[in-house]
């Protein structure tokens, strides 16, 4: 009987583990690391032979920014900027972006629609 009990606890046990290792939230798929891939605006264009690193940290609402160049015409320039996240927009510097995903890939834009920046990142491992 002590090893059924045991045997039943153990695989409990088992079941419920699952991988933390995972950069996503729960529930929201903007979290963890993303680099830039492409950018559409009437500004000029960031040199994609650089990396450019952002990495969204929702548990202290952080965006860390790491451009591999420092280019005059950084959206954002290397450092560390505060969040307000909402259901689709993301406020960076009181600024409110719209964000959703297609093809697995993120797209962020302020007035994207009249010739703001959208901004698309695919997610790092």
């Amino acid at each position: 009987m002590k090893t059924k009990i045991i045997l039943f606890l153990l695989v409990g046990f088992l079941i419920s583990c699952n991988n933390d290792d995972d950069a996503t939230t729960p529930g929201n798929p903007i979290s963890g690391t993303w680099k830039l891939i492409d950018v559409s605006c009437e500004c000029a264009p960031p040199n994609f032979q650089a990396d450019h690193i952002w990495n969204f940290d929702l548990s202290q609402n952080k965006l860390m920014v790491a451009n591999e160049v420092d280019e005059p015409l950084q959206i954002f320039e290397t450092g560390i900027y505060f969040f307000v996240l909402g259901s689709n927009t993301i406020t960076l510097q009181d600024l409110p972006y719209e964000y959703f995903f297609e093809n697995d890939r993120l797209h962020i834009g302020y007035q994207y629609q009249s010739d703001g920046p959208l901004m698309i990142f695919e997610r790092q491992q």
